[in-house]
């Protein structure tokens, strides 16, 4: 492992590449419901939560600023779990 390391290349995202982009961070969108729907009860959907991920990934996307240091895909994550649990909340009845 010394002498293997993993190159992430930085995508730069423009509105003719948006939905490439949207395709190539589909799995981490999957990871991050199923790892959120976990710890679920078993009647919210885990389709429903990949869906607002979309969402929330899409919104990364429009407000992402790289001159800010972070890369896109830990910003992309935190924004689309963001977004998953913003949803959970709006869901659930009864007040924090």
């Amino acid at each position: 492992m010394a002498g293997k390391q993993q190159v992430i290349e930085e995508v730069a995202i423009t509105t003719e590449n948006r939905e490439n982009v949207i395709k190539q961070y589909s799995p981490m969108i999957k990871y991050v419901a199923n790892r959120i729907a976990m710890r679920l009860p078993p009647h919210v959907e885990v389709d429903d939560l990949i869906s607002v991920g979309v969402l929330g990934l899409m919104d990364a996307i429009s407000k992402y600023d790289s001159s800010r240091g972070a890369k896109f895909k830990t910003y992309a994550g935190f924004r689309v779990r963001g977004a998953i649990l913003d949803e959970l909340r709006s869901l659930d009845w009864v007040p924090r």
